[in-house]
């Protein structure tokens, strides 16, 4: 599931539940001489390369019951939650590799009031900003290559939709108008 090309092209992570529950795995770009990453229980998935780097890789992870952000170096060291709650899902690395978006509901259950919102973290302090505040589901984050600009899905305007801000989540505004638009993946090149 969920495959991911490295920035150079010679690595491909992936999710694969071959050893049981979903874990991440890295293979060449071939496919060849694959390697499992991680071992949590629970499943994990959705595995995308920090690009600035090629050696560092955030996943999503149902292990302790809702899914939460994790990071975990190419090598399979390092392994590290960076969500404590919610519903958190759809990481994607800022071209600088010092910031991840996501789509996190931080309050999440029943009777709990809350809405899927775009975060930003910056990954050495560790430290989020909400970008999104208008309701509605909020998610599939990516960025444009120059790091100025993130594009999501968004269910605000009564259909789902895509929509672009500036990276500080300012100027809002919606790119597609017709039918349902969804998952926006901004072209590196």
């Amino acid at each position: 599931l969920s495959p991911a090309l490295s920035a150079d092209g010679s690595r491909l992570a992936f999710s694969s539940s071959r050893a049981g529950s979903p874990s991440i795995f890295v293979a060449d770009s071939s496919g060849a001489s694959p390697h499992r990453l991680t071992t949590g229980k629970g499943p994990d998935v959705s595995p995308v390369w920090n690009r600035r780097t090629d050696a560092q890789i955030a996943f999503v992870s149902g292990r302790t019951g809702l899914p939460q952000i994790y990071t975990i170096e190419a090598d399979g060291t390092n392994e590290q939650r960076l969500t404590d709650q919610g519903y958190a899902v759809s990481p994607n690395w800022s071209p600088n590799g010092q910031f991840l978006t996501f789509a996190w509901v931080r309050r999440y259950g029943p009777g709990e009031p809350g809405a899927s919102d775009i975060y930003l973290m910056d990954i050495a302090s560790k430290q989020f900003v909400q970008l999104t505040h208008d309701g509605g589901r909020n998610d599939f984050p990516s960025w444009s290559p120059d790091g100025r600009h993130i594009v999501f899905q968004s269910n605000r305007s009564g259909s789902l939709q895509i929509w672009s801000m500036l990276a500080d989540g300012s100027k809002v505004q919606q790119l597609t108008f017709t039918g349902h638009n969804s998952q926006p993946n901004w072209s590196w090149k």
